[in-house]
């Protein structure tokens, strides 16, 4: 056993929820963030990436509600998933300007998603509260599809691109 292995064994509910809840809303900042960029080019996506956006908040409030009959919501910060700001990024253009700057984005999106969904599965296996257990599946679960439609979405998206 590896001790990052041992040190994951080792976290308290609270940690697996207050990690779960961070992760969580980066996603939804970076889901945002992705809505807003596609919308001029492409509102499909645009949708498609709010749409993702709402299962993070989902996602979110589950955890609060865990965390409330676990009596540990101290734990985690209830911002108000409205006034979250967007993640900052580096390119130099704010929207989707052309084909080839929206493939990259979706290869982009699908990568992040393949990384959170290892996050979760992580989770999952590194977890011993069994209150977490359900949720944690389900994460896995919901992340796994995810992850596909992202992928799928490139695909196409590089099929209508080399029309």
């Amino acid at each position: 056993m590896t001790m990052n292995s041992m040190i994951a064994l080792n976290f308290l509910p609270q940690d697996q929820i207050n990690l779960s809840h961070s992760h969580e809303k980066n996603e939804l900042k970076r889901y945002r963030w992705l809505a807003l960029t596609f919308l001029p080019f492409d509102s499909s996506i645009s949708s498609l990436m709010s749409a993702i956006g709402l299962e993070c908040v989902r996602r979110l409030l589950s955890l609060q509600e865990i965390a409330r009959k676990m009596e540990l919501e101290a734990c985690i910060d209830t911002d108000n998933f409205e006034k979250l700001p967007l993640v900052k990024t580096n390119s130099q253009h704010f929207f989707v300007v052309d084909k080839t700057m929206g493939y990259q984005f979706l290869a982009r999106a699908e990568e992040a998603a393949q990384e959170s969904c290892s996050f979760y599965r992580w989770l999952l296996e590194t977890n011993a509260t069994p209150e977490l257990h359900r949720t944690l599946f389900d994460f896995v679960t919901q992340k796994d599809s995810e992850y596909l439609v992202l992928q799928e979405c490139r695909e196409q998206w590089s099929m209508i691109r080399s029309l």
